[in-house]
């Protein structure tokens, strides 16, 4: 399967929208806690692009994203956002996860019907087209850009994370990651600056992969890597002190 386009789509997406520039947010377009955002496919990307893509996309489709906002959010200090990708047509945050969001000041945003029966070029373009939809109405600290996912959507964050080194500045893959497709040498050298967390269980049927993709990264190059090999943990979602210290390394705070 070819991704080549996406980066593309995504950097010129980006580039015209100025996402990190001189702020034209207002406080009343703000919510907070658990709710749901919905764009037109049409507004986010140009019709040329839709028809390259119209084995995955339709031009008279809508796209929905679960967010959380938390109360504490302040756009004079730009937040974290973690861009999390279920195996599941549901987009939701995993259970226990909130306090670490209230703490560190960190968004959620999560794609519906993105599960694992959804094309992984879809699924990956609408992880890429996430910060921008999220920037539409929250300050976001472009260095705090993050990608994670779960069993399947961990291995299609792992994909995501390096094709788009550029705008994701870290990576969890939790019990699911996928050794990257060929990627230009800019590219990878981008993604060597980024920071990578593995999380598995030790009773996780996945955890031998996990541990084989680790070693790739180790052997390739990638320096700020972390394998964590929570013991008991089966193929599920880690609790919030590990998911606290995951998001603590890509913070840089070990």
């Amino acid at each position: 399967m070819h991704y080549r386009l996406i980066p593309v789509l995504v950097i010129a997406l980006f580039q015209s929208a100025n996402v990190w520039g001189e702020s034209t947010l207002t406080e009343s377009n703000v919510q907070y806690g658990h709710f749901e955002v919905s764009r037109a496919i049409a507004d986010l990307v140009d019709l040329s692009t839709i028809e390259s893509m119209s084995d995955v996309l339709r031009v008279d489709e809508d796209i929905a994203w679960k967010m959380y906002v938390p109360d504490a959010y302040n756009p004079d200090e730009p937040a974290g956002l973690l861009v999390y990708v279920s195996p599941t047509p549901e987009g939701y945050m995993p259970r226990g996860w909130k306090p670490v969001f209230d703490e560190q000041n960190l968004i959620l945003i999560s794609a519906e019907k993105s599960g694992n029966r959804t094309p992984t070029k879809k699924r990956m373009l609408l992880a890429a087209l996430a910060p921008y939809v999220a920037s539409e109405n929250y300050k976001l600290d472009p260095s705090r850009i993050y990608v994670s996912g779960f069993s399947g959507g961990g291995k299609v964050a792992s994909l995501a994370a390096i094709q788009f080194a550029s705008l994701f500045k870290g990576a969890i893959y939790i019990c699911g990651a996928d050794p990257w497709p060929n990627v230009d040498a800019t590219r990878l050298a981008e993604a060597k600056q980024n920071r990578y967390v593995f999380v598995t269980g030790s009773q996780d049927f996945n955890r031998s992969l996990t541990q084989k993709i680790f070693k790739n990264y180790e052997e390739d190059g990638m320096s700020n890597i972390n394998l964590m090999i929570i013991r008991g943990m089966g193929h599920e979602t880690p609790d919030e002190k590990r998911f606290r210290m995951a998001i603590n390394f890509l913070d840089q705070r070990e």
